[in-house]
């Protein structure tokens, strides 16, 4: 005569497959490639597999549906980077920039938001001038190519000068974007003299 098997009890059933959901969770988790869960963690972590140094200033700027566009800059590199929600997790998109010794000039590739004096939402395209000049007060950025030549007044943040341009974000006009254009971006003191000057 076969022995009747004696029932698991409760409490070891629930353990039982909690365990299995969670091997099942490692499972997916490490075919999807050890993915973090937020934008932050994300970005740390492709930080520090580029040795990206601890940054010597950060900028966020608000881009189109609400984005926060981050700029984390250090000496002789810079991130630029956002948050890209997938279908489980939200990672960071992120872009290395090798910066040469002095002033530098990056291109938002996002288009920025600012409130205009009415408080409703001004679409701009964006620039953000990295190591300027330690005594530099001002800024100006020159945007030119065949048939148009644009002026950009900065905005001193922090470490870097930023640079809203709204007239050609609405034009849907190329020359905002880097490659298209060269560019000339001068510095000047507080007295308004001219300090230094970078072209690309």
């Amino acid at each position: 005569m076969k022995e009747k098997r004696t029932p698991w009890p409760r409490w070891a059933k629930i353990l039982r497959n909690l365990l299995l959901a969670v091997l099942l969770g490692f499972m997916m988790w490490d075919v999807w490639g050890h993915p973090t869960f937020f934008y932050m963690e994300d970005l740390r972590r492709r930080e520090r597999r580029a040795l990206f140094p601890e940054p010597e200033a950060v900028v966020e700027l608000n881009t189109i549906g609400g984005v926060k566009y981050r700029i984390d800059v250090a000496e002789g590199m810079a991130v630029t980077s956002y948050p890209l929600r997938g279908d489980f997790f939200t990672n960071a998109n992120a872009s290395f920039h090798s910066l040469e010794e002095g002033p530098a000039l990056l291109c938002v590739s996002r288009t920025a938001e600012r409130p205009d004096e009415f408080g409703q939402p001004l679409t701009c395209a964006a620039y953000v001038a990295v190591h300027p000049p330690e005594d530099a007060a001002g800024a100006v950025l020159t945007l030119s190519n065949e048939s148009a030549e644009h002026m950009v007044e900065g905005i001193r943040e922090g470490d870097v000068f930023l640079f809203y341009d709204h007239e050609y974000a609405t034009t849907g006009s190329a020359l905002h974007m880097m490659g298209f254009s060269s560019y000339e971006l001068e510095f000047s003191d507080k007295d308004g003299n001219s300090i230094c000057q970078v072209s690309g």
